[in-house]
C-alpha cells in the first residue's frame, strides 16, 4: 500500500523511528482507536515489516487479565508459546513450573522477565479489556519504560479507558506520544481476501474490491472486524448459488451490494430482525411521513443509489443468513431464480408480475391482471401463501380500480374460493409443520403479502386458517384406516404417528384420529397382535393421553377413551384369570387417563362462580 492511500502512514513512520532507536526513549507510545477499526491488524503488519524474523518483540494481550501475576503469565506465554498450547492460560501459580521446564530456578518476577528480555519491544494490546484499573496497569508497565528503558507500544480503545476518573493524569507519566489509528480498508481487505478459502468466491471478491471499499466508506462502517465477518457471510452465500447465477455479472454485483449493505447495518446494530420484515413497506411509509427516526429509513439514506427495498434477497433469506447464521440453499436458489434478474417475463407467475408492477412494463401488468382472473376462476392456486398473495393483490387492485370489484366483494370471493378448494379436497390442511410456512408473519415466496394488517386481509386469513383446520379433520377417517393397517404392519410407525413430536410421521399427534375408529374394533385389532405389540400399543396410549392430557386438540378423544375402557372391562369379565389380569392392567392405564380428566372436569364444574 502506498503512503498516499494509507490513512495510517503517520503511525507507520513514527513507529519505524521509535522502534529503531538505540537509546531508551523513556516513554511509551499509545495507538488508540475504536473497537474493530483495525488497530491490532495495523500493529502486527508494522511488526512483521520491522522484525521479519518474527522475533525481537513480545506481544501481549491484556484481554481479561485482572492481576499483575496474570500479566506476568501472559508475557511468559508470549515468550514461550509452547507452554500455551497444552497448558492453556498460564497463571501465576504455573509460572514456577514453567520456569523449571526451561531450567530456571525459583518463581519468575516481572523484573526477571525484563532483565532477560531488555532488548525486546513490548506491545500491550487490549488495555481497555483488562479488569484492572488503569492506574494499576500503567504502574505495572511503567517498570518496563522507566526502570528498564524498554520500548513499549500500547494499543487500546482509549475512549473506554477515559471514562475512569483521573485517567488523563495517570497516563501522563507513561505515554509520551498518542497516535490515532484510522480504518485502512484497502490494505486489510487484500489480506482478508487471501484468507477466503473458496477459490471461486475469492476470485470474484477480488474482482469487485473497489465496490466493496465504496460500500464500506458509504456506510461509514469504520470497523474491519465487521468487514471480515461480512466476507465470510458472502463466501457461505456464494457456495449456495448455482453456476448460472454466478455468470450473470450485473446480477451478482447487485446481490453483493445488497448483502454487504445489510450485513454492515446489522452487525453494527443499526438494523434488527424486525426491521427486515416488510422493509419495503416500512421504508415507503417512513419516507412519506418524513420519519427520520425509522431504522430502515436511515439505512436507505446511507446507501444512496442502492435500492435496499429490492427483493432479490428476501426478508426471510436476509434474516436467516445475517441474523440466524443459516444458509438455506433451497431458499437462496428460490429467491434468485424468482428475481427479475433470472426469471423470463413469460415464466413469471401473474401475481408476481402484479406485485412487481412498478418495475414491469404496463402491457405486461395488464396481461397479468387478465391471466390472474382466469387462474382464480380455474382454482389454479392451492398453496396457502400463494392464495393470500393473490387475494391481497386483488384487494389492492380493487382500490386502484384495476378490477371491477370492491374490497368486500374480494373478501367474499376469497372465502368462497377457499371453501370450495377444501370441499374439493385440494386445500392443504394445517399440520405440525405449518408454522414453517411463514405466512403468519406476512410473507411467502420471498415477498411480503399485500394488504397485510388490514381488516379485510385479516378476515381472509382467519377464514383460510379455519378451513385448513377443517381440512385436517376432513381427512381423519381415511387416516384412521391407514392407522389400523399400520398397526398390523409396523407398530413403531403406528406409535410415532400418535406420540412423536416433529417429522412427517407425527402428523396425527394433535389430531383426534382415534375417535374415528370404533373402540371395539380397535380393541379387537390390538388383541390379535403378539403380546409385545399389545403392550406397546397401550403404552403408546398412555403416553398420548397421560403425558399430554386431553388438551384442546384431543378433547373429542375423551369419550372414545372411556368407551375403550368400558369395552376392555366387559371383555376382562368374560376372560380367564390370565387374560383378565392383562386386560385389567391395560384398562387401568386407560382408566387412569380418563379418570384424571373426569375429576378435573368435575372440579371445574363444582367451582363456585
Amino acid at each position: 500500500m502506498s503512503d498516499y492511500s494509507d490513512p495510517n502512514k503517520h503511525i507507520r513512520k513514527y513507529l519505524r523511528d521509535y522502534l529503531s532507536q538505540d537509546r531508551a526513549p523513556g516513554y511509551a507510545v499509545m495507538i488508540r482507536g475504536a473497537w474493530g477499526i483495525g488497530k491490532t491488524f495495523l500493529i502486527r503488519d508494522i511488526l512483521a515489516k520491522q522484525f521479519p524474523e518474527n522475533s525481537g518483540y513480545i506481544y501481549v494481550s491484556l484481554y481479561g487479565v485482572s492481576t499483575p501475576d496474570e500479566i506476568d503469565a501472559a508475557i511468559l506465554a508470549a515468550m514461550y508459546p509452547v507452554l500455551g498450547t497444552k497448558m492453556g492460560k498460564i497463571t501465576g501459580r504455573l509460572l514456577h513450573a514453567g520456569m523449571k521446564y526451561f531450567r530456571v530456578d525459583g518463581a519468575l518476577a516481572v523484573t526477571d522477565v525484563i532483565n532477560r528480555t531488555s532488548e525486546a519491544v513490548y506491545i500491550f494490546d487490549d488495555l481497555e479489556r483488562s479488569s484492572m484499573n488503569p492506574d494499576a496497569i500503567f504502574g505495572y508497565i511503567n517498570q518496563f519504560v522507566e526502570h528498564a528503558g524498554c520500548r513499549v507500544v500500547l494499543v487500546a480503545n482509549e475512549a473506554e479507558m477515559e471514562k475512569a476518573k483521573g485517567y488523563r493524569t495517570k497516563r501522563e507519566k507513561l505515554v509520551g506520544q498518542t497516535l490515532e489509528a484510522k480504518s485502512a480498508v484497502r490494505g486489510a481487505l487484500a489480506t482478508f481476501l487471501a484468507d477466503v478459502s473458496d477459490a471461486e468466491a475469492s476470485e470474484y471478491l477480488k474482482s469487485v474490491q473497489e465496490k466493496i471499499v465504496d460500500l464500506y466508506e458509504q456506510g461509514d462502517v469504520d470497523n474491519l472486524r465487521v468487514l471480515k465477518q461480512t466476507l465470510w457471510d458472502f463466501q457461505r452465500f456464494y457456495r449456495a448459488i448455482e453456476p448460472h447465477h454466478r455468470q450473470h455479472a450485473r446480477a451478482m454485483l447487485h446481490i453483493l451490494q445488497l448483502l454487504f449493505a445489510f450485513s454492515f447495518e446489522i452487525k453494527l446494530g443499526r438494523l434488527h430482525a424486525e426491521d427486515l420484515k416488510g422493509r419495503r413497506d416500512h421504508w415507503i411509509a417512513a419516507a412519506i411521513a418524513k420519519d427520520t427516526g425509522v431504522n430502515i429509513n436511515a439505512s436507505f439514506d446511507r446507501y444512496g443509489g442502492l435500492d435496499l427495498s429490492d427483493t432479490t434477497l428476501s426478508d426471510e433469506l436476509l434474516t436467516d443468513l445475517l441474523i440466524r447464521g443459516v444458509v438455506d440453499e433451497a431458499l437462496v436458489r428460490r429467491d434468485l431464480s424468482a428475481s427479475s434478474w433470472f426469471l423470463e417475463p413469460k415464466d413469471e407467475p401473474s401475481w408476481r408480475t402484479i406485485w412487481h408492477r412498478l418495475e414491469r412494463e404496463e402491457d405486461a401488468v395488464s396481461s397479468a391482471i387478465s391471466a390472474l382472473q382466469t387462474e382464480v376462476e380455474a382454482f389454479r392456486f392451492q398453496e396457502p401463501g400463494e392464495i393470500l398473495h393473490v387475494f391481497g393483490i386483488m384487494l389492492m387492485m380493487s382500490d386502484a380500480a384495476m378490477i371491477p370489484a370492491d374490497r368486500d366483494s374480494v373478501v367474499e370471493a376469497a372465502k368462497s374460493y377457499i371453501t370450495t378448494l377444501r370441499e374439493k379436497g385440494q386445500l392443504p390442511p394445517l399440520t405440525n409443520e405449518s408454522y414453517m410456512e411463514n405466512i403468519g408473519h406476512g410473507s411467502w415466496g420471498g415477498l411480503g403479502i399485500t394488504e397485510v394488517g388490514t381488516p379485510h386481509y385479516r378476515e381472509i386469513y382467519a377464514h383460510l386458517n379455519d378451513q385448513r383446520a377443517q381440512a385436517r379433520l376432513d381427512r381423519l377417517p381415511a387416516l384412521a384406516e391407514r392407522l389400523l393397517t399400520e398397526l398390523d404392519e409396523d407398530v413403531d410407525l403406528f406409535c410415532r404417528r400418535l406420540v412423536s413430536v416433529g417429522g412427517e410421521e407425527s402428523d396425527l399427534i394433535d389430531g383426534p384420529v382415534l375417535k374415528e375408529i370404533d373402540p371395539e374394533r380397535f380393541l379387537a385389532a390390538v388383541l390379535r397382535q403378539p403380546a409385545q405389540v399389545q403392550i406397546r400399543v397401550f403404552q403408546c396410549l398412555l403416553s398420548r393421553h397421560g403425558r399430554r392430557g386431553f388438551d384442546r386438540a384431543l378433547q373429542s378423544e375423551r369419550s372414545w377413551a372411556r368407551s375403550l375402557h368400558d369395552a376392555m372391562v366387559r371383555l376382562a369379565e368374560a376372560s380367564d384369570p390370565i387374560g383378565q389380569d392383562k386386560l385389567a392392567t391395560f384398562a387401568a392405564w386407560v382408566c387412569n387417563d380418563v379418570q384424571g380428566d373426569a375429576e378435573s372436569d368435575e372440579s371445574v364444574a363444582s367451582t363456585p362462580e
